[in-house]
């Protein structure tokens, strides 16, 4: 186990911490631990069938289970909102964020069947094929680092330039609470 699968299967994160007051910050602190997920899944492919880390798929299936939706439904229920209501029409900002709804059910809907098959190797079992899931583990990671990149490039500095303070701050308070 390398460094950063060992934090993460200890719950700590490598990124730096981020100050409560960005809440823009916020959300590119949880990509960037989505993106050591996405590296530790990656680790648990490449170990297939014989290194497998029972405690790291035990977080990782934790990470997906409960993470993943987790910030899924703040960007849908909180940051999405504020900026289609900053965004104007010739932005095609809806369209974008429609797009990004689809993703995360999709993402949601793999992370479930993923979750199964990292439960069964955290309590120790082997997959009866493991080529197959090496093949899950790498469909949902590759995807899924693709749609933090999209995120990262497009989105949040889209909501840097869009909302107000006001919005800065309504944002801030709405992520401390949903802690």
């Amino acid at each position: 186990m390398n460094a950063r699968e060992g934090d993460l299967a200890n719950g700590r994160s490598r990124s730096p911490t981020v100050s409560r007051t960005d809440p823009i910050g916020v959300f590119e602190h949880q990509h960037t631990r989505h993106r050591e997920m996405c590296d530790c899944l990656e680790a648990v492919a490449d170990g297939l069938p014989d290194l497998v880390d029972q405690q790291l798929c035990a977080s990782l299936a934790a990470m997906l289970r409960v993470d993943l939706p987790a910030h899924h439904r703040s960007e849908e229920e909180v940051l999405f909102p504020l900026l289609q209501m900053r965004a104007e029409p010739d932005q095609n900002v809806g369209g974008m964020l429609a797009q990004l709804r689809r993703e995360h059910a999709i993402d949601e809907g793999y992370a479930d069947e993923l979750c199964d098959l990292l439960d069964s190797l955290a309590a120790g079992g082997r997959p009866e094929n493991p080529d197959m899931v090496g093949y899950m583990l790498r469909g949902f990671f590759e995807s899924y680092r693709r749609h933090l990149h999209w995120e990262q490039a497009v989105i949040l500095p889209l909501a840097r330039r869009l909302l107000t303070d006001d919005d800065l701050r309504g944002l801030t308070e709405q992520l401390s609470t949903r802690r």
